[in-house]
């Protein structure tokens, strides 16, 4: 084809150019979404805004959230399996990251800083790694403790003692991760013959179970029961600075559960997922966790006033997997022990 004058020189160049534009295009769209300075989550967790918001001011990644609790991202991943909507899966229960792990919804990656957490608080594979843990104890209502004439309890074997009978308030482990996590950690701590004993006798000084594993707390923040066993005691007392109240980790033995986060399989931008777990388990990402929630860290770092330091706790070596899969046992021997709950 012959090209004549200036116009078709023009035209000429401009074809030149297209055809070098459609060139690069296809090398550029596969980095496309991972140059996209976004990210997507799947929240499960406290003052998620927080958490994203500080981590664009320290990335300059947007973060783009969507809250629910742990049950439903994890019946959202299975939906969206073959077209995955999220990059990261952020906050909830070991258990349903287990879960997830077993049906292919989430990679392994190992970051960097996951070797400051320990063993104990993350797959060995890399597949979920704990941000912060979730720890079981006592909320103990002072002035009703002193107008009762009740000593404060500073272990799970002290909770047999018939002297609290109707003072103790606990959640049903058939509706609360919390009461199932104690069961089975004392079922842990003790062995099942010696536990399930203990457990006798602690259960005859509730009067009733509550729903959720919160509700405890309320109520020994009310004053209405002098003690319960609640997840992160420590926390209503930071909400509630005037209250009398005071917390207690058992001497021997405190229960605790991860909060992990983890790589969506499919993320469409996978680069920018990992920079949020690395900062997640960094020493700056750890703090301002605990500013959004201040939760336990499952890192050494310094923690915020009135959150326990990892080092200040007798943390037991609670087996995930183990009475993950045991639950189903343990709760039918509970129902069956105790159908005055039922």
């Amino acid at each position: 084809m012959k090209i004549r004058g200036k116009k078709g020189l023009r035209w000429a160049s401009l074809v030149i150019a297209f055809c070098l534009l459609a060139a690069v295009l296809p090398l550029n769209a596969c980095g496309t979404d991972e140059e996209a300075q976004v990210l997507s989550i799947y929240v499960a967790y406290g003052g998620p805004d927080i958490i994203a918001a500080e981590f664009e001011d320290a990335t300059g990644i947007k973060v783009e959230l969507l809250t629910m609790s742990s049950g439903e991202v994890l019946t959202r991943l299975r939906a969206e399996k073959d077209n995955p909507q999220t990059d990261v899966w952020f906050g909830g229960g070991s258990d349903a990251f287990i879960q997830a792990k077993s049906e292919d919804l989430i990679i392994a990656y190992q970051s960097p800083n996951a070797g400051n957490v320990d063993e104990a608080f993350r797959d060995e594979e890399g597949y979920w790694t704990g941000v912060s843990l979730v720890v079981v104890g006592f909320l103990v209502n002072d002035d009703r403790l002193e107008d009762k004439g009740l000593v404060l309890p500073e272990s799970w074997i002290d909770l047999e003692d018939p002297s609290y009978h109707d003072e103790l308030l606990a959640s049903n482990p058939n509706t609360s991760g919390t009461a199932y996590t104690t069961v089975s950690g004392v079922l842990q701590i003790m062995g099942e013959e010696d536990g399930w004993a203990f457990l006798d006798e602690m259960y005859a000084n509730i009067p009733f179970l509550e729903k959720s594993g919160s509700a405890p707390a309320s109520k020994a923040l009310a004053g209405e029961y002098a003690i319960g066993i609640v997840p992160d005691p420590h926390i209503s007392i930071i909400n509630n600075p005037d209250a009398p109240l005071t917390s207690v980790f058992p001497s021997d033995g405190v229960l605790a559960w991860p909060s992990p986060v983890a790589i969506v399989k499919g993320a469409r931008h996978p680069g920018n997922a990992k920079k949020f777990v690395d900062w997640c388990l960094s020493a700056e990402g750890q703090r301002v966790l605990m500013q959004a929630s201040p939760r336990v860290p499952t890192t050494d770092v310094d923690t915020l006033a009135g959150v326990p330091n990892l080092s200040e706790l007798n943390l037991v070596a609670y087996d995930h997997i183990k009475w993950g899969a045991e639950r189903e046992r343990v709760v039918a021997e509970f129902n069956q022990r105790y159908p005055q709950f039922q």
